[in-house]
């Protein structure tokens, strides 16, 4: 699962190429995509991938799920993703990603498979979700344009 990454925040772009680089991101094809590249280069990615215009992701979602995680995002998510779920500085947004996408990027948060500083605050955040949780709100955010 891959997420759409145009028009998401310079910072956030750059953090995660360099965190595949790094490898406490694992992606193979990403991995392999920004090995041996330096950090102005990742940086004319991120800034190029950032000015491209938004698109949200079109799918299916569950609307008993949507209603589910629309209570559980003000309570877990909307500090940092904002209810909205258009992000913030340190926060990617999540409004419009696929669901696929949202719960397999849950998931790793929750269950250690990000490794990063960022990503383990996110992983205490994440580590008292069920699946059930993680799946209503990825059928929210992803409902949201």
């Amino acid at each position: 699962m891959t997420p759409h990454i145009a028009g998401l925040r310079n910072n956030h772009l750059l953090a995660a190429m360099r965190d595949y680089r790094s490898g406490h991101r694992l992606h193979p094809q990403m991995q392999q995509a920004v090995l041996g590249l330096e950090d102005e280069a990742l940086a004319v990615l991120a800034a190029w991938y950032a000015e491209q215009p938004w698109v949200a992701v079109s799918g299916a979602v569950d609307s008993e799920l949507l209603r589910a995680g629309g209570k559980k995002a003000f309570a877990s998510c909307s500090s940092c993703h904002r209810r909205s779920g258009e992000g913030g500085i340190g926060a990617p947004r999540l409004a419009g990603q696929s669901v696929g996408y949202l719960i397999a990027a849950s998931e790793a948060y929750r269950d250690g498979g990000r490794n990063s500083p960022a990503a383990r605050g996110k992983g205490f955040v994440m580590g008292g979700l069920t699946d059930d949780e993680i799946r209503a709100l990825s059928h929210y955010y992803a409902s949201l344009r």
